[in-house]
């Protein structure tokens, strides 16, 4: 995205006005890694609230990290207040929380009110992000710099069409034989006896598509194939499926979500993930 260099300005001017402590928004905006989070910040009126007091922990994603996103992705995010807000504010979490209190947590909840999943094996992830530097102490909170868009399920939904309504349920997907990818299926109530599927998985294997199905069974007692699911795009990591199936008979079985390595190795599943109500 070509990034306003007389916004950019404006904002570093503004944020340095504050003082000579370096506030979330000073860093930010003093960093050209950043400028297209500053941009997004700026439209979505957050530039005050995150130079307060705070104090907060915010995971910074850089512009190549924005970049990533799927086409036509940040476009709409941009042009839409409350998305962008959601956005944003879900890489904002409450408080002051340094690298060394980060890999003690699953998960944190977000000023959005999601929360993200902490994972350190092989490293410190944040949902599907990478932690690529740490402990960038501001004088009203951290940032922790990561290199991919954080988006909640709310967003996921809006982007693909979709509004997320009430009746939705999720469940994490397990590598699968030391595959290394894992994610989430989120299931939505969409009514009139149609339900909206979404999944997103970390560590895909870059490039081709992996065939995805709901099986009868759970993953540690596996059968036959229900329905078929849209094929992850292993470049983004995320598929969108639109079923003509009533959510309470999804949900209300016993099934599982399996996810397989390409469709020459149906044999070979990556992740795998009980869809099941306690």
């Amino acid at each position: 995205m070509r990034i306003a260099r007389t916004l950019f300005a404006t904002l570093a001017v503004f944020a340095l006005s504050f003082g000579s402590a370096q506030t979330i928004v000073d860093i930010a905006a003093g960093d050209d890694r950043f400028s297209t989070l500053v941009t997004a910040v700026t439209a979505a009126g957050l530039v005050e609230t995150l130079s307060s007091e705070g104090p907060f922990t915010v995971f910074a994603p850089t512009n190549d990290a924005f970049a990533a996103l799927p086409e036509g992705a940040l476009d709409a995010v941009l042009a839409d207040a409350d998305l962008l807000t959601a956005v944003l504010t879900y890489h904002v979490v409450a408080g002051a929380v340094p690298a060394a209190d980060v890999v003690t947590l699953t998960k944190a909840r977000t000023v959005q009110g999601e929360h993200v999943r902490i994972g350190t094996e092989g490293g410190v992830t944040v949902d599907d992000a990478n932690v690529v530097i740490t402990d960038l102490e501001a004088s009203n909170g951290i940032i922790h710099v990561i290199d991919a868009v954080l988006l909640p399920r709310a967003v996921l939904a809006a982007l693909s069409g979709q509004t997320l309504p009430t009746g939705f349920v999720s469940y994490d997907l397990m590598a699968v034989a030391g595959s290394g990818v894992s994610g989430e299926v989120l299931i939505v109530d969409m009514g009139r006896g149609d339900t909206h599927v979404q999944i997103r998985l970390d560590g895909t294997p870059a490039g081709g598509n992996h065939p995805a199905h709901f099986h009868a069974g759970r993953c540690d007692q596996p059968g036959g194939v229900v329905i078929p699911l849209s094929n992850v795009d292993g470049d983004i990591g995320w598929s969108s499926t639109r079923l003509d199936v009533p959510f309470e008979w999804i949900v209300g079985g016993v099934h599982y979500v399996n996810v397989h390595l390409s469709p020459d190795q149906m044999g070979v599943s990556v992740a795998c993930g009980d869809v099941v109500l306690d």
